[in-house]
């Protein structure tokens, strides 16, 4: 977000609230010889988090459940939010435990999941019904359907339901709920040591703690491609960091994946901290745009990175193509990169899932921030991908460029004939809301001189005021 305020004290020792005890329900239905169908639910597209996404029924852990150091508790939280968010009853004595995972620290409020399975038996599925807010829909699939609809980009999946479609998909017909929660058990004991974060299709996610403001406490770097992928904004200088992304990088190229490059979005440091590092342990190139490089700090990235990201170039990554964009404003070299086959845009610092971005007063320039928000909104895309926080439905974009333009008319509106202090006119621009100072001062001087730009303000007498 900008070039970094504090240290970093290695990979989970930063500290963040505790995750909220949760379950959820795997219910499984078994038609005969057509093998297992799984009940998956849509969130409801107005939820902060992933709305829009399809994961299994569940819910926080509530006091009638009991504490949650016991088992048995969050298998009767799951069996009451199933009940309660589908309207079908599930006996939690019969429940199979299947493993938990955590929220990935890309968000404040983080919960720490514990999934279990049920067998629903009948000749036919029980219908559920969407019995609150939370659901918009529910949907029994089979395993194997519901990947195929991931990948066609029709049916986007929450990250962490992936790997146990894809362990289901491939479990035998006849196997017991017993057998199969112990493959989910194993298979997310697995993604919780090394989590394949992968939001479309070639598209995974890896926040990474680094030197940031808050409330942002971590940075996202992402793998993105094809055959060959590359690994954007590697922005944490904690070896404990590092080896936390190159266990996804190591995995993927496991899986028959080759790095192409290091891609910085812009020079700050909360982005491009390990870059150096990162590029040296995998033998490839940093690419970046060319004013990028040449606002680059440290002079070990200075000497690898190339200033190849154009905007328009576009990187043939086999299976995958990315597009640059070149959007400046937050930062001169600051770029989008677009995932054309996957319909994402990866887009740094011009939005963020957990604050508002800050345009330095420096290297900033509000009106061409406002003009890269209402480009990269232009983009066909279904996600979009920011430097800090969860994945944002694209609409995000419009809603910031939205939001910024009324507080430049909050920041007109405290103009007169007479000069006032920048302090002052913060102080208008910002009432009734919980800003700091500091931060409150730099964006509305940023938003003067972009309104003295085009002829609106001007600087007079240490102050500023309406021109005319």
């Amino acid at each position: 977000m900008t070039d970094g305020v504090r240290p970093v004290t290695g990979r989970g020792e930063r500290p963040q609230a505790a995750p909220v005890p949760s379950a959820a329900l795997v219910a499984l239905h078994r038609p005969g010889a057509g093998g297992l169908r799984v009940l998956l639910g849509r969130r409801s597209r107005r939820a902060r988090f992933l709305g829009g996404w399809w994961a299994f029924p569940g819910g926080v852990l509530e006091e009638v459940d009991g504490a949650a150091e016991d088992r048995a508790a969050l298998a009767r939280c799951a069996a009451r939010e199933f009940h309660e968010e589908t309207g079908l009853r599930i006996d939690p004595e019969g429940l199979a435990f299947a493993g938990s995972r955590t929220t990935p620290p890309f968000v404040r409020r983080r919960f720490a999941t514990a999934f279990f399975v049920a067998l629903l038996s009948g000749d036919a599925p029980p219908e559920p019904t969407p019995e609150t807010d939370e659901l918009e829909e529910l949907a029994w699939l089979a395993p194997g359907e519901a990947l195929a609809a991931w990948r066609s980009g029709r049916l986007p999946v929450a990250p962490p339901v992936l790997p146990m479609l894809r362990a289901l998909a491939a479990v035998a017909p006849e196997a017991a709920p017993p057998d199969i929660a112990a493959r989910l058990e194993d298979v997310n004991r697995r993604e919780q040591e090394c989590p394949r974060i992968e939001v479309a299709p070639g598209v995974w996610l890896v926040p990474l703690a680094t030197e940031t403001l808050p409330p942002a406490t971590h940075t996202n770097a992402a793998l993105v491609g094809g055959r060959r992928f590359v690994v954007v904004d590697p922005g944490s200088r904690d070896a404990a960091e590092l080896e936390h992304l190159l266990c996804l990088v190591e995995r993927r190229v496991a899986e028959g994946g080759e790095v192409h490059a290091v891609v910085l979005t812009h020079h700050h440091g909360d982005h491009v901290g390990g870059a150096a590092a990162a590029a040296a342990r995998l033998a490839v190139p940093v690419l970046a745009h060319p004013r990028t490089v040449d606002l680059l700090r440290d002079e070990a990235l200075r000497g690898v990175a190339r200033g190849a990201l154009d905007d328009g170039a576009r990187l043939d990554l086999d299976g995958e193509t990315l597009r640059v964009v070149h959007t400046p404003g937050h930062a001169p070299g600051h770029v989008a990169l677009v995932a054309e086959r996957a319909r994402v845009a990866i887009v740094g610092d011009l939005v963020s899932g957990v604050s508002s971005i800050v345009i330095p007063p420096d290297t900033g320039d509000m009106g061409a921030f406002l003009d890269s928000l209402a480009r990269v909104a232009r983009e066909p895309v279904g996600l979009v991908l920011p430097g800090h926080g969860p994945p944002l439905a694209p609409e995000a974009l419009e809603t910031a460029r939205e939001h910024r333009l009324a507080r430049e008319r909050a920041v007109l509106d405290a103009l007169g004939a007479e000069p006032r202090p920048l302090e002052e006119i913060a102080r208008a621009a910002y009432r009734g809301e919980r800003v700091h100072e500091r931060f409150a001062a730099v964006q509305t001087l940023a938003h003067l001189r972009h309104l003295a730009a085009r002829g609106r303000a001007r600087e007079r007498d240490g102050g500023w005021q309406l021109a005319g």
